[in-house]
């Protein structure tokens, strides 16, 4: 069974980039393939793996609701969806990528959803580990990716807004039923020490586990650059952190 790490916040605290470099310390720790699924639809975790991403699971969804009565002969519908879930997958070095892509569009989606989210969750329990990427209304993790997590990690700029947010999504979680072992606030992008309001924030989320992260300049200009952080320099000292907090949390 694959151990499964879900990472959410909010837009523009540096989610992504947290999710790119955790997934290269996983691989450089396991030595493992590490399954990563980028289930935001502002879709850029490819970017930031320096992978091109050339087919969607939301591609796949469309094409389904459009062409049901037109699969291959001799194909059932579960065979097709298994094999373009295949064909849509990007394989890279230590890392294969699984992009959601885009949001349903009119129509209904309920069971080509529930065969996705069992090939999807057959396809996860190939790896040893499995990190998506999601968005801050945690919509794949209720309805369309899996509803368990062995770690739910939430990342948050180090503002009384950002906080809040982390708060409010950790408790969406908990109403929406998903099936989390352990949770842990990424305070990230840290320029200065956190105030007395801000640590009152974090101590009401009441998460396992507490962990800030610094704004990295040489991290800043990979992003402004589109340059993929699997060329990062081992030594970063994000880097360096993210390794730190990969130990801590994944068996």
């Amino acid at each position: 069974m694959s151990f499964r790490i879900a990472i959410a916040g909010k837009g523009g605290v540096g989610k992504s980039t947290i999710a790119a470099l955790l997934i290269r310390a996983l691989h450089e720790r396991s030595g493992k393939v590490i399954m990563a699924v980028d289930a935001d639809p502002n879709s850029n975790l490819g970017e930031k793996l320096g992978m091109k991403v050339e087919h969607t699971i939301g591609e796949l969804r469309e094409d389904l609701l459009k062409n049901a009565d037109n699969i291959p002969a001799g194909q059932s519908k579960q065979e097709y969806v298994e094999l373009q879930m295949k064909l849509a997958t990007v394989e890279g070095e230590g890392i294969d990528l699984l992009t959601m892509g885009r949001q349903e569009g009119p129509g209904c989606y309920c069971f080509i959803n529930n065969i996705l989210r069992t090939f999807l969750d057959m396809a996860m329990d190939e790896y040893d580990y499995v990190v998506i990427d999601n968005e801050a209304g945690m919509e794949h993790l209720s309805r369309r990716t899996t509803k368990r997590m062995d770690r739910l990690m939430i990342v948050a700029d180090p503002t009384k807004v950002g906080l809040e947010t982390a708060l409010r999504i950790k408790s969406l979680a908990s109403s929406m039923g998903v099936e989390v072992g352990a949770t842990a606030l990424i305070v990230n992008q840290i320029k200065a020490p956190l105030g007395p309001e801000l640590r009152g924030i974090i101590e009401k989320g009441n998460f396992d586990r507490t962990f800030t992260l610094p704004f990295d300049v040489e991290v800043e200009e990979f992003a402004i650059r589109g340059r993929s952080l699997l060329e990062l320099h081992g030594s970063d000292t994000l880097y360096l952190q993210v390794k730190e907090l990969v130990a801590t949390l994944v068996r």
